[in-house]
């Protein structure tokens, strides 16, 4: 697969996303933010058919808790290496070329954009 310049292939976000802070879970794992912020790795990946690296701070900082959860989530939104609630390192092994070709070829969205037909709110018309 030859990759056009202006698609990405790796997607890297480092982020302090911490666990609810009302309702909160007494164990991370089972903490309804830790959930949101599995799902939102997941959905990048998945929306924009690209690896995605997540790293999140782990541990306490005054009252907040953070989820931790670095990963690595393949194109098609599945989870490849997850550290948890703790700190660490996902390590996971990956072709992105081959798995990016599956994943775009299965689902085109990407590919079937048309950003021609765009209109940018302010774009001044002729």
């Amino acid at each position: 697969m030859t990759s056009s310049p202006d698609v990405a292939e790796i997607g890297v976000v480092v982020s302090a996303w911490p666990g609810a802070r009302t309702n909160a879970a007494t164990d991370l794992v089972n903490d309804r933010w830790k959930r949101r912020f599995d799902l939102f790795d997941r959905a990048r990946a998945l929306e924009n058919q690209i690896v995605w690296i997540s790293a999140n701070q782990a541990g306490t900082f005054g009252s907040l808790r953070f989820v931790g959860s670095a990963k690595i989530v393949e194109p098609g939104g599945e989870i490849l290496a997850d550290t948890g609630v703790e700190a660490g390192l996902a390590i996971a092994e990956l072709d992105v070329a081959q798995a990016l070709e599956t994943a775009r070829r299965s689902m085109g969205h990407l590919r079937d954009r048309r950003p021609e037909t765009y209109t940018y709110a302010g774009a001044v018309t002729a």
